[in-house]
């Protein structure tokens, strides 16, 4: 940006010999006094005194007596002049004051108003705002000047030092100019790195490099030990972006060499230009400093309040995004979450990007969205079915970008094209996206009457909730239609129109904010706390990265903003492919994190295909129900998150109102770990008996009072409620009846395969190769069981099964359980009760040599219903694979079912990718058939985009969850993917596994080449297709 930090004026500061002391408590007066004595005017609440020399422009602000901000001056930048104007240049001063009766800050209070009228300039205006019982201060400066002035930068305070008083452990704490990038805590001598930036455009190199001391919005020098610190930011942001400047200390806990609270973005331009107000305090806990920044914002800038309840409910962006977001894909993903997902509390459905024709046309891809109701839009009829379903609808819009292709295309309803309402910069060149896109120019009015149409579009739709993304992109500084309008300003008439457009419909619609920064507030009630959850930066994983933006942001929620927005909860992420799925800890830790986060649970995954373990953290209702509290977590202390790349903070916790806390708990380490907190740490009172229960699995722990230490293993996380409740008997766990057991292995690597069972995470057992492998227990004597749960262990970031089966002995053979794809680090295999004297896993291939590092085996007394076991499976017969799965071609494969559900299939698949994905999603449909074998009835449908199914054939379990079947018909399962292209070639395809061997005597494979139409029997009825069939 340029900014230069002083403006030309030389100032001295007075040497320190020991760090100032800050008295723990100070109350404010029942007035605000303020003196002149001489040149020196003094204006005091009782809390804070600032003090200004008139002889020299230059003041201090104290608190209970001790200087924290040290020599501050104000000063403005003009547009065309390098040095700046400074209330210490040459100039006639005077004080004034007057009485605040009452206003949205507080009552009898003071207005101190510093006047500088530079001999060579204009005349630079500070107030300073002071209120008997308010525990901070306000300040903003004002430029009047008899000709008309362009100004840049305001900076009402502009400081030589800051100090913070006494602290054994200083840290800054920064905030990013949009969700794009992170907040950030490091020492005051250690600033670290960063990747922080602001306008992002095509093309230019973000590093990771020295961080520069610039936090936007809002800023904390607080210290870890004693949690006092001073927080500065923006009162109000009615006209400019808002930011404050940090010098690095020179030393550990030493004052930082400088700070500054200033205005910037753009320019106006006037007679009298005026900054927005800025925010200062000190407070006992930096935290309550935070808390209180956001509730002053908020009387500035009232949230946009939300009646409704926490939104729950689904998006589809990490299961289905572009290309493959299909009408065909949605329907039957409305009707799986209103079937098993409506009862525990999920109200929304919404879409995300992808379903549109382009950024510049907010209509329906007629490729992907064809019309089901002749004479209506396919969205509102997309919107009336999610409504028929007892569901919200949910839509998406980026409202700052067009496509290039869509450049010279007429606005409807303006006679502007789109070129004609792209920003351009000061040469008059089009200012291109960090997307690709083109930025929208939000002051044009072919703009504005584009985002309002398209916001009202949605509104006669129907939709209940409108995700708006790409935000920044709105705040972009160019050279604006309207030339009297900064970025700032562009940004908040754009969001005003969008805000003012939803508010008329006369029904509640939700507003969420994504890639966005913290302020302005008040034009939307949520907003993301990050980057997108599969995005990672430096070490973090994507998840992680989310977790300390989420709890560094805390302070927003139910001030600011209604609600923060956390962003998915993904158990096992299907975005990125089938390599990058995290493990069960990976899902565990995601869900703390949004859990903790603030009041939005929106799930993220392919919800048809998650396994049992995963999907129960989307049923489960402790989880659910503290989500529907609405309350946001903050960290316990802060680790030096960001700059210099320490994990995320491991203890957060938020009070419910009404007694009860919750506790997150994270070990972001590989390593077992040990985690304790301090019951006065969450207020409560101290000696008294709590009783404590993880939220996850609903286990009482017992009774504690004062402190509680809880071993977890590497990369393992949990949440805790502790309440005034007595009483409770604590959970008698179930035993581990695999301990200690006998182990035969097929074979084995360094250590020997009693691993398993010895209770050590540390130790593990390794085949020698990679196929055919397996690992059996001995238990000696048939022993009921109806749980088993395996820890793999991960190496590299990657485990290193693929197709595995677990199996029982039945007295004279192997039976399968389960079979499956992948294990992971906490596989937990719930099936109906078994006796049985040995089990075994069976790795049929595996991607690298797995390390087991435990497996366990209970016998639980439970009331989980999705106890599963295979009761059809013709996977045991060698079989052949081919990919011909598109355009017209289907495969069917008839079957029969022995019980009256289906609540899981694995379908042997593969995708022959030699050079590039399939062009459509697989299809699998569930279908009841007439007595020619004909489908005359889809009872489920569920969609995989691409890359979620690997290379090489593999069980690929999918859940439809159907129950209350006619045991006395016949059913099918269809393969399809009829947009994927017919180029006569296998390659880039959906393919299967088969054998023509009649391995399964119900049923066979069905041909269809013209899209369903009809179908022929192959093989002489002798082909089926590989699946197994649960009970």
């Amino acid at each position: 940006m340029g900014i230069r930090w002083l403006s030309g004026v030389l100032i001295l500061c007075q040497t320190f010999a020991s760090f100032v002391v800050f008295p723990v408590e100070s109350k404010a007066s029942e007035n605000v006094s303020i003196t002149k004595s001489h040149q020196l005017v003094k204006a005091t609440n009782g809390q804070y005194t600032i003090s200004y020399d008139l002889q020299t422009g230059i003041g201090d602000i104290a608190f209970s007596g001790s200087t924290m901000v040290t020599h501050f001056h104000s000063d403005f930048k003009a547009v065309g002049r390098d040095q700046r104007y400074a209330s210490t240049d040459n100039a006639k001063r005077k004080a004034t004051w007057k009485k605040i009766e009452q206003d949205k800050y507080g009552s009898n209070g003071q207005l101190l108003t510093i006047s500088n009228e530079l001999d060579e300039g204009p005349t630079i205006i500070q107030n300073f705002y002071l209120y008997p019982d308010n525990s901070y201060l306000m300040t903003d400066i004002d430029v009047q000047s008899e000709n008309p002035l362009a100004v840049e930068i305001m900076e009402p305070i502009s400081a030589s030092r800051l100090d913070i008083g006494e602290g054994s452990d200083k840290r800054i704490y920064t905030t990013p100019y949009s969700n794009n990038f992170d907040f950030g805590v490091a020492p005051v001598n250690n600033f670290g790195n960063s990747q922080n930036e602001t306008d992002r455009v095509y093309g230019a190199a973000e590093p990771w490099g020295p961080f520069n001391g610039i936090s936007h919005w809002v800023t904390s020098v607080f210290d870890q030990g004693n949690n006092r610190g001073i927080v500065a930011g923006a009162a109000t942001t009615k006209n400019w972006k808002s930011s404050q400047k940090l010098i690095q200390a020179p030393a550990p806990n030493a004052p930082l060499d400088g700070f500054s609270l200033y205005n910037w973005g753009g320019s106006q331009s006037g007679k009298d230009i005026i900054s927005d107000k800025f925010f200062l305090g000190y407070f006992n806990d930096y935290r309550t400093g935070l808390e209180t920044f956001a509730q002053v914002y908020e009387k500035g800038e009232p949230r946009l309040k939300w009646e409704g309840n926490v939104p729950v409910g689904y998006n589809t962006w990490y299961s289905h995004y572009y290309d493959y977001l299909t009408a065909d894909a949605m329907y039957p993903l409305v009707d799986y979450v209103a079937e098993h997902l409506k009862q525990t509390g999920y109200q929304y459905f919404n879409l995300d990007a992808g379903w549109e024709k382009a950024d510049g046309d907010w209509t329906a891809d007629p490729k992907k969205w064809p019309v089901r109701v002749p004479g209506e839009d396919p969205m509102k009829s997309f919107a009336n079915y999610i409504h028929s379903k007892g569901l919200k609808a949910g839509i998406y819009f980026n409202p700052f970008s067009v496509q290039e292709s869509y450049l010279d295309n007429l606005i409807p309803n303006t006679t502007y094209k789109f070129r004609d309402t792209v920003l351009k910069d000061a040469s008059g060149s089009l200012i291109k996206t960090y997307i690709g896109t083109y930025a929208l120019d939000p002051t044009h009015p072919g703009t504005q009457t584009y985002i309002r149409d398209t916001i009202q579009r949605y509104v006669d739709w129907g939709y209940d909730y409108v995700k708006i993304d790409f935000l920044d992109v709105g705040m972009q500084e160019g050279a604006h239609y309207d030339a009297s309008q900064n970025g700032m300003q562009a940004y908040r008439t754009s969001l005003g129109i969008i805000r003012d457009t939803i508010l008329a419909a006369g029904r509640p619609i939700f507003i969420d904010e994504s890639i966005a920064p913290l302020l302005p507030g008040g034009f939307a009630h949520g907003r993301r706390s990050g980057c997108d959850t599969t995005i990672g930066i430096q070490n973090y994983s994507g998840f992680e990265r989310q977790s300390f933006n989420t709890q560094a942001s805390w302070f927003s929620n139910g001030t600011i903003y209604s609600y923060n927005d956390p962003d998915m909860i993904m158990p096992e992420n299907f975005a990125n492919g089938f390599w990058y799925k995290y493990s069960q800890a990976d899902g565990k830790l995601l869900a703390t994190t949004v859990a903790m986060g603030g009041g939005s649970w929106l799930a993220g995954d392919n919800v048809p295909f998650l396994t049992e373990e995963r999907y129960g953290i989307l049923r489960n209702s402790g989880l659910l129900d503290l989500v529907k509290k609405g309350k946001a977590a903050k960290p316990v202390k802060m680790s030096n998150f960001y700059h210099l790349e320490e994990h995320a903070p491991s203890v957060t916790f938020l009070d419910d109102g009404e007694g009860t806390r919750y506790v997150g708990l994270n070990n972001w380490n590989d390593a077992p770990a040990e985690i304790s907190f301090s019951f006065n740490d969450l207020g409560l009172q101290e000696g008294k008996n709590y009783t404590v229960e993880d939220v996850f699995d609903g286990t009482r722990l017992g009774t504690f009072k004062d402190k509680l230490t809880k071993h977890f293993d590497g990369k393992d996380s949990t949440i805790l409620k502790i309440s005034s409740e007595s009483g409770v008997t604590p959970t008698t766990l179930s035993k581990n009846l695999a301990l200690g057991q006998t182990v035969t292995v097929s074979t084995y690597g360094d250590t020997y395969g009693s691993a398993v069972v010895d209770g050590n995470l540390h130790t593990s057992w390794s085949p020698n190769t990679l196929n055919n492998q397996w690992i059996e227990i001995n238990f000696a004597t048939d022993t009921p069981l109806n749980q088993v749960v395996i820890k793999e262990l991960r190496k590299n970031t990657t485990f290193g099964i693929a197709n595995y089966s677990l199996q029982y002995w039945d007295g004279s053979a192997y039976v399968n359980l389960t079979k499956g794809y992948t294990v992971g680090d906490l596989k937990t295999i719930d099936f109906p009760d078994i006796t049985t004297s040995k089990l075994r896993l069976s790795i049929l291939s595996a991607n690298r040599l797995p390390a087991i590092g435990e497996i366990e085996a209970y016998h639980n007394n439970t009331t989980n219903t999705e106890r599963l076991r295979i009761n059809q499976d013709n996977s045991t017969a060698p079989f052949s694979q081919y990919s011909d799965i598109r355009s017209n071609v289907q495969r069917m494969q008839v079957f029969d079912i022995m019980k009256s559900d289906i609540p899981k299939m694995d379908i042997y698949l593969y995708e022959s990718y030699v050079n590039q994905v399939p062009k459509d999603n697989l299809y699998i449909d569930i279908v009841q058939l007439n007595d020619q074998y004909i489908p005359v009835k889809t009872l489920f449908s569920a969609s995989l985009p691409p890359y979620n199914i690997p290379g090489n054939l593999t069980p690929y379990s999918i859940y439809p969850r159907l129950s209350n079947l006619d045991t006395n018909t016949h059913y099918a399962f269809i393969l399809r993917s009829p947009n994927s292209v017919n180029d006569g070639s296998t390659n880039n395809k959906y393919g299967f596994g088969y054998n023509d061997s009649d391995p399964y005597s119900k049923g066979f494979e069905r041909l269809s080449t013209d899209g369903g139409l009809t179908w022929v029997t192959e093989s002489g009825g002798k082909r089926d297709l590989m699946f197994n069939i649960y009970q």
